[in-house]
Protein backbone atom coordinates (compact mmCIF):
# COMPACT_ATOMS: atom_id res chain seq x y z
CA UNK A 1 0.00 0.00 0.00
CA UNK A 2 1.38 3.40 -0.98
CA UNK A 3 2.18 5.74 1.88
CA UNK A 4 0.15 8.95 1.90
CA UNK A 5 2.31 12.02 1.27
CA UNK A 6 3.37 13.90 4.37
CA UNK A 7 2.15 17.37 5.11
CA UNK A 8 5.58 18.74 4.21
CA UNK A 9 5.48 16.91 0.87
CA UNK A 10 2.00 18.28 0.15
CA UNK A 11 3.13 21.80 1.00
CA UNK A 12 6.13 21.40 -1.27
CA UNK A 13 3.87 20.16 -4.07
CA UNK A 14 1.69 23.28 -3.66
CA UNK A 15 4.80 25.44 -3.87
CA UNK A 16 5.88 23.69 -7.07
CA UNK A 17 2.42 24.15 -8.58
CA UNK A 18 2.49 27.83 -7.61
CA UNK A 19 5.91 28.34 -9.17
CA UNK A 20 4.92 26.59 -12.40
CA UNK A 21 1.72 28.62 -12.83
CA UNK A 22 3.46 31.89 -12.02
CA UNK A 23 6.68 31.36 -14.00
CA UNK A 24 5.29 29.45 -16.98
CA UNK A 25 1.87 31.08 -17.46
CA UNK A 26 1.10 34.29 -15.59
CA UNK A 27 4.35 36.21 -15.82
CA UNK A 28 4.93 35.46 -19.54
CA UNK A 29 1.34 36.40 -20.39
CA UNK A 30 1.35 39.70 -18.47
CA UNK A 31 4.79 40.60 -19.82
CA UNK A 32 3.63 39.95 -23.40
CA UNK A 33 0.09 41.36 -23.26
CA UNK A 34 -0.13 43.45 -20.11
CA UNK A 35 1.99 46.37 -21.31
CA UNK A 36 0.64 48.90 -23.84
CA UNK A 37 3.52 49.62 -26.20
CA UNK A 38 1.75 52.56 -27.83
CA UNK A 39 1.02 54.38 -24.58
CA UNK A 40 4.09 52.93 -22.82
CA UNK A 41 2.29 51.92 -19.64
CA UNK A 42 0.51 48.90 -18.16
CA UNK A 43 -3.04 47.95 -19.03
CA UNK A 44 -5.68 47.86 -16.29
CA UNK A 45 -7.33 44.60 -17.35
CA UNK A 46 -7.03 41.68 -19.76
CA UNK A 47 -10.16 40.00 -21.10
CA UNK A 48 -10.88 36.30 -20.82
CA UNK A 49 -9.78 35.88 -24.46
CA UNK A 50 -6.35 37.33 -23.65
CA UNK A 51 -7.01 40.71 -25.25
CA UNK A 52 -6.12 43.78 -23.15
CA UNK A 53 -8.75 46.42 -22.37
CA UNK A 54 -8.04 50.00 -23.44
CA UNK A 55 -9.25 52.27 -20.62
CA UNK A 56 -7.90 54.86 -18.15
CA UNK A 57 -5.19 53.52 -15.87
CA UNK A 58 -4.80 53.97 -12.12
CA UNK A 59 -1.39 55.05 -10.89
CA UNK A 60 -1.58 52.40 -8.15
CA UNK A 61 -1.79 49.72 -10.87
CA UNK A 62 1.28 51.12 -12.67
CA UNK A 63 3.12 50.88 -9.36
CA UNK A 64 1.81 47.42 -8.47
CA UNK A 65 2.80 45.94 -11.83
CA UNK A 66 6.26 47.47 -11.55
CA UNK A 67 6.67 45.89 -8.11
CA UNK A 68 5.27 42.54 -9.27
CA UNK A 69 7.89 42.15 -11.99
CA UNK A 70 10.66 43.29 -9.66
CA UNK A 71 9.63 40.66 -7.10
CA UNK A 72 9.44 38.05 -9.87
CA UNK A 73 13.07 38.80 -10.71
CA UNK A 74 14.08 38.30 -7.10
CA UNK A 75 12.16 35.00 -7.05
CA UNK A 76 14.30 33.76 -9.93
CA UNK A 77 12.01 34.12 -12.96
CA UNK A 78 14.23 34.14 -16.05
CA UNK A 79 11.83 36.10 -18.25
CA UNK A 80 12.06 39.85 -19.05
CA UNK A 81 11.44 41.01 -15.49
CA UNK A 82 14.14 43.69 -15.65
CA UNK A 83 12.75 45.12 -18.90
CA UNK A 84 9.24 45.27 -17.44
CA UNK A 85 10.47 46.76 -14.17
CA UNK A 86 12.40 49.47 -16.00
CA UNK A 87 9.37 50.19 -18.21
CA UNK A 88 7.21 50.60 -15.14
CA UNK A 89 9.76 52.89 -13.52
CA UNK A 90 9.75 55.16 -16.57
CA UNK A 91 5.98 55.48 -16.27
CA UNK A 92 6.11 56.19 -12.55
CA UNK A 93 8.93 58.72 -12.68
CA UNK A 94 7.97 60.57 -15.84
CA UNK A 95 4.15 60.58 -15.69
CA UNK A 96 2.83 59.44 -12.32
CA UNK A 97 4.80 61.62 -9.90
CA UNK A 98 3.82 65.27 -9.65
CA UNK A 99 6.51 67.92 -9.87
CA UNK A 100 5.15 69.56 -6.70
CA UNK A 101 5.06 66.30 -4.70
CA UNK A 102 2.76 63.32 -4.43
CA UNK A 103 1.37 61.40 -7.39
CA UNK A 104 -1.43 61.69 -9.90
CA UNK A 105 -4.45 59.43 -9.44
CA UNK A 106 -4.99 58.17 -13.01
CA UNK A 107 -3.50 58.23 -16.47
CA UNK A 108 -5.64 58.38 -19.60
CA UNK A 109 -5.89 55.83 -22.38
CA UNK A 110 -2.96 57.61 -24.04
CA UNK A 111 -0.84 57.30 -20.89
CA UNK A 112 -0.87 61.03 -20.09
CA UNK A 113 -1.89 62.27 -16.61
CA UNK A 114 -5.68 62.41 -16.41
CA UNK A 115 -6.85 62.82 -12.80
CA UNK A 116 -4.25 64.89 -10.98
CA UNK A 117 -5.65 64.47 -7.47
CA UNK A 118 -3.28 63.08 -4.86
CA UNK A 119 -4.04 60.03 -2.75
CA UNK A 120 -2.12 58.38 0.12
CA UNK A 121 -3.01 54.87 -1.04
CA UNK A 122 -1.58 55.59 -4.50
CA UNK A 123 1.58 57.13 -3.06
CA UNK A 124 2.15 54.14 -0.78
CA UNK A 125 2.28 51.88 -3.83
CA UNK A 126 4.63 54.20 -5.68
CA UNK A 127 6.99 53.94 -2.69
CA UNK A 128 6.54 50.16 -2.64
CA UNK A 129 7.42 49.94 -6.33
CA UNK A 130 10.51 52.12 -5.95
CA UNK A 131 11.71 49.99 -3.03
CA UNK A 132 11.24 46.65 -4.77
CA UNK A 133 12.74 47.90 -8.02
CA UNK A 134 15.77 49.22 -6.12
CA UNK A 135 16.25 45.79 -4.53
CA UNK A 136 15.83 43.84 -7.75
CA UNK A 137 17.94 46.10 -9.96
CA UNK A 138 20.89 46.27 -7.59
CA UNK A 139 20.75 49.00 -4.97
CA UNK A 140 19.54 51.78 -7.26
CA UNK A 141 20.17 54.81 -5.06
CA UNK A 142 18.34 57.09 -7.48
CA UNK A 143 15.14 55.16 -6.76
CA UNK A 144 15.68 55.38 -3.01
CA UNK A 145 16.32 59.13 -3.37
CA UNK A 146 13.01 59.46 -5.25
CA UNK A 147 11.24 57.60 -2.43
CA UNK A 148 12.91 59.79 0.19
CA UNK A 149 11.75 62.93 -1.61
CA UNK A 150 8.16 61.69 -1.51
CA UNK A 151 8.40 60.81 2.18
CA UNK A 152 9.73 64.29 2.92
CA UNK A 153 6.81 65.78 1.00
CA UNK A 154 4.41 63.53 2.90
CA UNK A 155 5.80 64.66 6.26
CA UNK A 156 5.69 68.32 5.27
CA UNK A 157 2.16 68.35 3.82
CA UNK A 158 0.07 65.46 5.14
CA UNK A 159 1.33 64.59 8.63
CA UNK A 160 -1.72 64.56 10.91
CA UNK A 161 -1.50 65.98 14.46
CA UNK A 162 -3.41 62.93 15.79
CA UNK A 163 -1.02 60.47 14.18
CA UNK A 164 -0.70 59.03 10.72
CA UNK A 165 -1.39 61.09 7.62
CA UNK A 166 -4.14 62.85 5.77
CA UNK A 167 -5.33 60.68 2.93
CA UNK A 168 -5.50 63.14 0.09
CA UNK A 169 -8.07 64.45 -2.33
CA UNK A 170 -9.78 61.35 -3.74
CA UNK A 171 -11.70 59.85 -0.81
CA UNK A 172 -13.72 61.94 1.67
CA UNK A 173 -11.86 62.67 4.87
CA UNK A 174 -13.11 61.74 7.50
CA UNK A 175 -13.65 58.89 7.84
CA UNK A 176 -9.97 58.17 8.27
CA UNK A 177 -8.88 54.76 6.99
CA UNK A 178 -6.46 52.14 8.14
CA UNK A 179 -5.95 50.73 4.63
CA UNK A 180 -3.64 53.39 3.12
CA UNK A 181 -1.63 53.42 6.36
CA UNK A 182 -1.26 49.64 6.11
CA UNK A 183 0.22 49.94 2.63
CA UNK A 184 2.51 52.78 3.71
CA UNK A 185 3.71 50.46 6.50
CA UNK A 186 4.33 47.76 3.88
CA UNK A 187 6.27 50.20 1.69
CA UNK A 188 8.46 51.32 4.59
CA UNK A 189 9.36 47.72 5.36
CA UNK A 190 10.27 47.23 1.70
CA UNK A 191 12.46 50.35 1.79
CA UNK A 192 14.26 48.98 4.84
CA UNK A 193 14.80 45.66 3.07
CA UNK A 194 16.16 47.48 0.03
CA UNK A 195 18.63 49.61 1.99
CA UNK A 196 19.17 48.16 5.45
CA UNK A 197 18.61 51.67 6.83
CA UNK A 198 16.95 51.89 10.25
CA UNK A 199 15.24 55.21 9.47
CA UNK A 200 12.56 53.33 7.52
CA UNK A 201 12.00 50.95 10.43
CA UNK A 202 11.63 53.94 12.74
CA UNK A 203 8.93 55.33 10.46
CA UNK A 204 7.31 51.91 10.29
CA UNK A 205 7.38 51.68 14.09
CA UNK A 206 5.19 54.78 14.31
CA UNK A 207 2.57 53.19 12.07
CA UNK A 208 2.89 49.94 14.01
CA UNK A 209 2.12 51.85 17.20
CA UNK A 210 -0.82 53.64 15.54
CA UNK A 211 -2.23 50.34 14.33
CA UNK A 212 -1.95 48.55 17.65
CA UNK A 213 -3.22 51.54 19.63
CA UNK A 214 -6.17 52.44 17.39
CA UNK A 215 -6.84 50.08 14.45
CA UNK A 216 -6.68 46.90 16.51
CA UNK A 217 -9.63 46.10 18.76
CA UNK A 218 -8.26 43.75 21.46
CA UNK A 219 -11.70 43.06 22.89
CA UNK A 220 -12.90 41.44 19.67
CA UNK A 221 -9.50 40.49 18.22
CA UNK A 222 -10.17 42.32 14.95
CA UNK A 223 -9.03 45.35 13.03
CA UNK A 224 -11.43 48.19 12.41
CA UNK A 225 -11.40 50.02 9.07
CA UNK A 226 -12.92 53.49 9.49
CA UNK A 227 -12.35 56.19 12.12
CA UNK A 228 -13.06 59.79 13.06
CA UNK A 229 -10.41 62.53 13.19
CA UNK A 230 -9.16 61.29 16.58
CA UNK A 231 -8.87 57.64 15.52
CA UNK A 232 -12.01 56.59 17.36
CA UNK A 233 -14.12 54.03 15.44
CA UNK A 234 -16.51 55.81 13.08
CA UNK A 235 -20.13 56.02 14.21
CA UNK A 236 -22.68 53.38 13.28
CA UNK A 237 -22.18 50.66 10.72
CA UNK A 238 -19.03 52.26 9.29
CA UNK A 239 -17.18 51.81 12.58
CA UNK A 240 -18.35 48.20 12.90
CA UNK A 241 -17.12 47.24 9.40
CA UNK A 242 -14.50 44.44 9.36
CA UNK A 243 -12.64 43.00 6.36
CA UNK A 244 -11.28 39.48 7.03
CA UNK A 245 -8.74 39.88 4.22
CA UNK A 246 -7.19 42.80 6.06
CA UNK A 247 -7.04 40.81 9.30
CA UNK A 248 -4.94 38.21 7.47
CA UNK A 249 -2.87 40.93 5.79
CA UNK A 250 -2.04 42.70 9.06
CA UNK A 251 -1.17 39.36 10.69
CA UNK A 252 1.43 38.80 7.98
CA UNK A 253 2.72 42.37 8.17
CA UNK A 254 3.12 42.21 11.95
CA UNK A 255 5.14 39.03 11.53
CA UNK A 256 7.28 40.68 8.86
CA UNK A 257 7.86 43.77 10.98
CA UNK A 258 8.96 41.58 13.89
CA UNK A 259 11.40 39.63 11.71
CA UNK A 260 12.92 42.75 10.17
CA UNK A 261 13.10 44.88 13.31
CA UNK A 262 13.91 42.23 15.90
CA UNK A 263 11.02 43.52 18.02
CA UNK A 264 8.81 41.03 19.83
CA UNK A 265 5.90 39.85 17.75
CA UNK A 266 2.72 41.58 18.88
CA UNK A 267 0.09 39.11 20.17
CA UNK A 268 -2.35 40.65 17.69
CA UNK A 269 -0.64 38.75 14.84
CA UNK A 270 -1.92 35.38 16.05
CA UNK A 271 -5.28 36.74 17.20
CA UNK A 272 -6.03 38.49 13.90
CA UNK A 273 -5.26 35.34 11.92
CA UNK A 274 -7.43 33.22 14.22
CA UNK A 275 -10.36 35.64 14.14
CA UNK A 276 -10.18 36.03 10.35
CA UNK A 277 -10.30 32.25 10.08
CA UNK A 278 -13.19 31.95 12.55
CA UNK A 279 -15.31 34.88 11.35
CA UNK A 280 -14.30 35.33 7.76
CA UNK A 281 -14.22 31.97 5.97
CA UNK A 282 -17.33 30.61 4.27
CA UNK A 283 -17.30 26.96 5.38
CA UNK A 284 -19.47 25.88 2.48
CA UNK A 285 -17.18 27.23 -0.27
CA UNK A 286 -13.85 27.78 1.51
CA UNK A 287 -13.83 31.40 0.35
CA UNK A 288 -13.06 34.46 2.48
CA UNK A 289 -15.98 36.86 2.92
CA UNK A 290 -15.37 40.41 1.73
CA UNK A 291 -16.80 42.03 4.85
CA UNK A 292 -18.34 41.27 8.22
CA UNK A 293 -19.60 43.32 11.14
CA UNK A 294 -18.02 43.43 14.56
CA UNK A 295 -20.91 41.32 15.88
CA UNK A 296 -20.06 38.55 13.41
CA UNK A 297 -22.81 39.19 10.85
CA UNK A 298 -21.73 38.77 7.23
CA UNK A 299 -22.12 42.08 5.39
CA UNK A 300 -20.72 41.12 2.00
CA UNK A 301 -20.76 37.38 1.24
CA UNK A 302 -18.92 37.67 -2.08
CA UNK A 303 -15.22 36.87 -2.09
CA UNK A 304 -12.49 38.79 -3.91
CA UNK A 305 -9.39 36.96 -5.12
CA UNK A 306 -6.97 39.06 -3.06
CA UNK A 307 -8.39 37.85 0.25
CA UNK A 308 -7.07 34.34 -0.45
CA UNK A 309 -3.55 35.57 -1.10
CA UNK A 310 -3.63 37.28 2.30
CA UNK A 311 -4.95 34.15 4.00
CA UNK A 312 -2.14 32.21 2.32
CA UNK A 313 0.55 34.69 3.44
CA UNK A 314 -0.67 34.85 7.02
CA UNK A 315 -0.74 31.08 7.48
CA UNK A 316 2.56 30.46 5.68
CA UNK A 317 4.25 33.02 7.95
CA UNK A 318 2.64 31.50 11.03
CA UNK A 319 3.66 27.99 9.97
CA UNK A 320 7.25 29.10 9.34
CA UNK A 321 7.30 30.65 12.81
CA UNK A 322 5.51 27.95 14.83
CA UNK A 323 5.60 24.74 12.74
CA UNK A 324 1.94 24.33 13.76
CA UNK A 325 0.47 21.91 11.25
CA UNK A 326 -2.93 23.63 11.41
CA UNK A 327 -1.34 26.66 9.73
CA UNK A 328 0.12 24.46 6.99
CA UNK A 329 -3.32 22.96 6.35
CA UNK A 330 -4.96 26.40 6.22
CA UNK A 331 -2.25 27.68 3.87
CA UNK A 332 -2.80 24.77 1.49
CA UNK A 333 -6.56 25.32 1.66
CA UNK A 334 -6.08 29.01 0.82
CA UNK A 335 -3.83 28.09 -2.11
CA UNK A 336 -6.33 25.54 -3.43
CA UNK A 337 -9.11 28.14 -3.31
CA UNK A 338 -6.89 30.73 -4.99
CA UNK A 339 -6.16 28.33 -7.83
CA UNK A 340 -9.90 28.02 -8.48
CA UNK A 341 -9.85 31.71 -9.43
CA UNK A 342 -6.86 31.05 -11.69
CA UNK A 343 -8.44 28.13 -13.55
CA UNK A 344 -9.28 30.09 -16.70
CA UNK A 345 -9.47 29.29 -20.44
CA UNK A 346 -6.46 31.55 -21.03
CA UNK A 347 -3.87 30.23 -18.60
CA UNK A 348 -2.20 32.96 -16.58
CA UNK A 349 -5.34 35.04 -16.10
CA UNK A 350 -7.80 34.93 -13.20
CA UNK A 351 -11.30 35.77 -12.16
CA UNK A 352 -11.59 38.36 -9.42
CA UNK A 353 -14.92 37.62 -7.69
CA UNK A 354 -16.73 34.60 -6.32
CA UNK A 355 -20.42 34.66 -5.44
CA UNK A 356 -21.65 33.37 -2.09
CA UNK A 357 -22.60 30.03 -3.64
CA UNK A 358 -19.07 29.48 -4.95
CA UNK A 359 -19.77 30.52 -8.54
CA UNK A 360 -16.92 32.48 -10.12
CA UNK A 361 -18.00 35.61 -11.97
CA UNK A 362 -16.77 35.92 -15.56
CA UNK A 363 -15.15 39.30 -16.21
CA UNK A 364 -11.77 40.64 -17.35
CA UNK A 365 -8.77 39.93 -15.13
CA UNK A 366 -7.72 43.07 -13.23
CA UNK A 367 -3.99 43.80 -13.22
CA UNK A 368 -4.37 45.17 -9.69
CA UNK A 369 -4.64 41.60 -8.37
CA UNK A 370 -1.23 40.54 -9.71
CA UNK A 371 0.65 42.24 -6.86
CA UNK A 372 -1.39 40.21 -4.35
CA UNK A 373 -0.87 36.98 -6.29
CA UNK A 374 2.89 37.43 -6.68
CA UNK A 375 3.40 38.22 -2.99
CA UNK A 376 1.20 35.33 -1.87
CA UNK A 377 2.87 32.79 -4.14
CA UNK A 378 6.32 34.13 -3.21
CA UNK A 379 5.61 33.27 0.44
CA UNK A 380 4.47 29.77 -0.52
CA UNK A 381 7.43 29.19 -2.86
CA UNK A 382 9.78 30.33 -0.12
CA UNK A 383 8.44 27.95 2.53
CA UNK A 384 8.29 25.14 -0.03
CA UNK A 385 12.04 25.38 -0.43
Amino acid sequence: MATAPSRQERLRACAQEARAWLFDAALPLWAARGFDESAQCFYERIGADGAPMLEPRRVRVQARQTAAFAIAGQLGWQGPWAKMTEAGLRVLQSRCLRMDGGSHHTLGKDGAPLDQRRDLYDLAFVLFALANAASALGQRRDLIAAADAQLSWLDAHWAHPRGGYNEGEVAPNPPRRQNPHMHLFEALLALHEATGETAYLQRAARIHHLAMAHFYDPEHGVLRELFDEDWRPAAGAMGAHIEPGHLFEWSWLLDRYSRLSGAALHPAAARLCAEAERRGVNRATGAVYNACAIDGAVCDAESRLWTHTERLKAHVAAFARTQDEAHAEAAMHAFSTLMRYCDTPTKGLWRDRMAEDGTLIDEPAPASSFYHIVLGLAELIGVGR
